[in-house]
């Protein structure tokens, strides 16, 4: 099951990857994680909290590998790292900038499920993380294009 999201930024892909990379400044400026411990290296464990529901954080996760970081191009993350939940239920997360010229990118940010109880829970995983991911997307816009102005 893949969801995928996709927004025009008014900023070039290199600030993009900036905020996208500058894990530290997440609880600025992301509703939906609020949290990220680790470093945007390929091969690096990271950690994060999230937000699902309004004011309800979920504990901090430390099961995502960093499977790709193409500077300006590509984040990707994969987990749970645990063999058994593996089977159950995993996830690859993408962000993905192209940049349009003119200063402007677009992003494309999802993710692609797979695992034993994914078809069951493929409605409610669509519709929340379609959900989630577009505010997230909103607040990322913002964030690159107020800091493009302040520039």
């Amino acid at each position: 099951m893949q969801i995928n999201t996709e927004l025009a930024i008014d900023a070039p892909a290199s600030d993009v990857w900036k905020v996208l990379t500058d894990f530290a400044s997440y609880p600025q400026w992301n509703p939906v994680i609020t949290k990220i411990e680790g470093s945007p290296i390929i091969g690096e464990q990271i950690s994060f909290k999230i937000c699902v529901f309004p004011k309800i954080e979920l504990p901090i996760m430390a099961c995502e590998i960093l499977i790709a970081s193409e500077q300006n191009k590509e984040l990707r993350w994969r987990g749970p790292t645990v063999p058994v939940l593996d089977a159950v239920i995993t996830g690859e997360h993408y962000f993905m900038v192209q940049a349009m010229g003119e200063g402007k990118s677009r992003l494309i940010h999802g993710e692609n499920f797979t695992g034993l109880i994914v078809p069951a829970l493929a409605p409610l995983l669509q519709a929340r993380l379609t959900s989630l991911y577009s505010s997230m997307n909103k607040s990322l816009k913002e964030r690159c294009e107020k800091l493009r102005l302040s520039k």
